[in-house]
């Protein structure tokens, strides 16, 4: 019998239809797939089951992008009840529908420079993934492909072309006191351009334009001057994120490489194929690079120094594959020049709580490996299956805020997780040997609680002209409507308070409210209307940019669901009337169907980094950042929810992989117990990165410094997913090193957050702040109330000793 993983692995492997075995392979055109499952199972028995041997028919056609059906004859595999009724794929379209015109359409503000009015009008572009810098601002500052960091290098030094740095841990900037343990900031220098693509036509007059935008991955095309050199020149970088190379081709150009580090040495290497090319480079700051290039028949291609700052070659060369490394483990590097990738996708499936995704890379080229070299984020090491383990190349290269980085030879990164199906609704805790017990005092407090929020004006709370601020107080109303129902069981206030919600979520359903949201079909997603009126782009802390879409939506998300769960089961068909405009949102934040030409694929989760990055369409020499990890895991739980009250499988299954994902990465990146060995040890007592960058950690808000703001901001909104996210431990460590001081002198909302969040390890102290007869209600903030707080601190065994 196979063992569920086997199934797993078989079933996410037939989805991508890139498959692991790795020896045969199958060309089709300039792509190479893998082409058969070999999969070793945990245990170290080989598995025996339906081995899956792809052909030219079945490989045909099929889209990186784009799943093929599962095959039902694995699908039949599992031993006891029905697979195929099991098995879930966890990215079906949600639709593929034009949004409601509810949504007036509407050209985006700021057009993507560098980015054709065709690939606008065909493609989704990304907006807050790591290259957005190469088409806002001036272009020129940093794509952060982990472990490598590009930009365009627009003459500093002479030079034009795409520049290449990688720094090391050793290179890092601490501040603003170097000695000081915590401190408050590291980021690593930028601007060292080790070596970079040129060509010896690339001048001041030279242009830089992105195809092919995905998720993964974007194609850069740099080309002369076409006034002088006509429009048959350029040169072509596909940037893909954890790629071994940098990999560009040349077409009728005379390669160039300038450095601004200084060139010590150049020598010509064994070839490690035929008709590869190979040289290393030493520079001044005693770093190496490997230049490999794959040569056509019947040209030539030659290197030579010309001074310490640039090397060229001989003669202009076309459709000549230029791949660049620093050098770590040179043979690693020999056995796999000649092929690169060129984009890359995500596929996953779940059985129960199982669930197991992959990164799967389109490939061109060829090499001795058979197989791409890839470097892998400590995450997802950490939830490799048992195949990955054997094509581990035992070298690693640090990243730039997220640890080392390990290398693999591999085309696919394949990794399990736990989903945490087990959690919904109610008040849930990771506590061992607590759960809930409402006593009647509990019960008596909880409802004259209840009975005093339910009569606030919801209304004049959720009408705001910020999506943020409304969206936490219909969530706030929201919860209070889910406690009167499901636990207090009381109908008569349980109807007031879903009569009222509903009344003050339809303002937003009709999108009637102070600033209407628009369509946007230049960046293809759902905007506020407030930066287009203000003409200011930061309003609504730059909704209209896409900054924090899934914090603003993941609340409405969230009260959604919470009203179609209690209407469901009064037998009512919120659910059926509201369900097009909820979709919507999901679509905007975490579309999961990549050929959606309305929305681009995950635009806030990044499935490589294993959290979402709320930057949208702002130039930052940092790159991407986010500065609350709760709130991003808030919506992932809002998606698993609603997918739950509408029907969707696949949503609730994927929210619920996002949320295990998301555990993994935010332990290892963002909530620093004493143990953490990702950052660096003079950063984790602060507990929390602050605001993490894809170049930095800065513990911090952009609101303020307070410590309150800093930790608070990484707690809000507690629900029951929070204490899956925020371990016991960590939650201790931080409350007894941080916040034990602080909190009894707060006298705002950042108390009553800061007191809640203490229920995830010590409820019964939290519970019993909340039952004091000095709580002020100035200590909820307005996306909190006493209602959903005392029913949360007493249901995880808040009052028990």
């Amino acid at each position: 019998m196979l063992s569920s993983l086997t199934i797993l692995l078989c079933l996410v492997s037939t989805l991508a239809a890139f498959l692991v075995c790795e020896v045969s392979e199958i060309s089709s055109g300039n792509s190479r797939h893998p082409a058969c499952i070999d999969f070793t199972v945990e245990n170290g028995a080989i598995a025996t089951g339906p081995r899956v041997t792809a052909t030219a028919a079945n490989m045909n056609g099929i889209n990186a992008e784009s799943p093929p059906l599962i095959y039902s004859e694995l699908l039949n595999t599992t031993h006891g009840a029905s697979a195929a009724a099991s098995t879930i794929n966890l990215f079906v379209p949600i639709a593929t529908t034009a949004p409601s015109n509810r949504f007036e359409s509407i050209s985006h503000p700021l057009n993507p420079r560098g980015i054709s009015d065709s690939v606008i009008s065909l493609a989704t572009i990304p907006t807050n993934n790591f290259y957005t810098n190469l088409f806002v601002g001036d272009q020129d500052q940093p794509a952060y492909l982990y472990p490598y960091m590009v930009w365009w290098n627009r003459g500093p030094g002479g030079d034009y072309g795409l520049a290449i740095s990688h720094t090391t841990a050793r290179q890092r900037v601490f501040g603003p006191f170097p000695s000081a343990n915590p401190v408050e900031y590291y980021y690593n220098p930028s601007g060292i351009r080790s070596i970079s693509y040129s060509a010896a036509e690339f001048d001041a007059g030279m242009t830089l334009s992105l195809t092919s935008p995905s998720a993964f991955s974007v194609t850069v095309n740099m080309s002369p001057s076409t006034s002088k050199y006509g429009s048959s020149r350029s040169l072509s970088i596909p940037l893909v994120q954890g790629t071994g190379f940098i990999s560009g081709t040349y077409y009728n150009l005379q390669p160039q490489f300038n450095t601004l580090v200084g060139f010590k040495s150049l020598s010509a290497g064994t070839s490690p194929r035929s008709r590869v090319k190979k040289y290393i480079v030493d520079l001044w700051d005693g770093t190496s690079w490997a230049i490999y290039a794959t040569v056509p028949p019947g040209q030539t291609f030659s290197l030579s120094l010309s001074n310490m700052f640039t090397i060229k070659a001989s003669a202009r060369v076309n459709n000549v594959l230029v791949q660049i490394a620093k050098v770590v483990k040179e043979s690693a590097l020999d056995a796999h020049a000649g092929m690169y990738a060129t984009s890359a996708a995500v596929y996953g499936v779940a059985i129960g709580s199982q669930g197991i995704y992959t990164i799967n890379f389109a490939t061109s080229g060829s090499n001795n490996a058979g197989r791409l070299l890839l470097f892998a984020l400590p995450h997802h090491v950490a939830s490799f299956s048992g195949s990955m383990s054997s094509r581990s190349l035992g070298f690693k290269m640090d990243s730039q805020s997220k640890g080392r980085m390990s290398a693999y030879s591999t085309s696919q990164l394949i990794m399990t997780e736990t989903l945490p199906t087990n959690i919904k609704f109610a008040p849930w805790t990771s506590i061992p040997k607590k759960s809930a017990k409402y006593t009647n005092d509990a019960i008596g407090l909880i409802s004259k609680a209840a009975v005093s929020e339910v009569l606030q004006d919801f209304n004049s709370q959720t009408n705001s002209d910020s999506m943020y601020f409304a969206g936490k107080a219909l969530d706030k109303f929201a919860m209070i409507c889910y406690v009167s129902h499901s636990i207090l069981k009381n109908i008569a206030i349980t109807n007031l308070c879903l009569n009222k919600l509903k009344n003050s979520f339809s303002r937003f359903a009709n999108n009637s409210q102070r600033y209407p949201l628009k369509y946007d079909r230049t960046y293809k997603g759902i905007v506020s209307s407030m930066a287009i009126t203000t003409g200011n782009p930061v309003s609504d802390f730059g909704n209209t940019y896409y900054n924090d879409h899934h914090f603003h939506y993941g609340y409405h998300i969230h009260a959604a669901a919470v009203i179609g769960y209690i209407d469901n089961a009064l037998g009512g068909t919120w659910v059926a009337n509201n369900k097009d405009y909820v979709n919507a949102l999901v679509r905007d934040v975490a579309n999961p169907f990549p050929q959606d030409p309305y929305f681009p694929f995950s635009r806030s989760f990044s499935w490589f980094h294993g959290h979402s990055w709320a930057k949208g369409l702002f130039e930052s020499v940092d790159g991407k950042d986010e500065e609350s990890s709760s709130e991003d895991y808030h919506h992932a739980y809002a998606i698993k929810l609603w997918g739950q009250v509408v029907g969707d499988a696949s949503m609730e299954a994927r929210g619920a992989m996002m949320l295990a994902i998301m555990k993994r990465a935010m332990n290892a990146y963002m909530l620093m117990n004493n143990t953490n060995t990702i950052q660096p040890s003079n950063f984790i007592r602060n507990k929390v990165t602050g605001i993490l960058f894809e170049n930095k950690a800065d513990h911090t808000t952009y609101f303020g410094t307070n410590i309150a703001y800093i930790q608070g901001i990484h707690m809000l909104p507690i629900t029951p997913v929070s204490s899956y996210i925020r371990s016991p431990t960590f939650v201790k460590e931080e409350w007894t090193s941080l916040l034990s001081s602080i909190a009894p002198t707060l006298i705002d909302g950042w108390k009553g957050i800061l007191y809640a969040n203490l229920a995830l390890y010590d409820p019964t102290s939290s519970y019993k702040f909340f039952t004091s007869s000095s709580f002020r209600n100035s200590y909820l903030d307005g996306g909190a109330s006493l209602t959903w707080y005392l029913a949360y601190a007493a249901g995880v065994g808040g009052t028990t000793s």
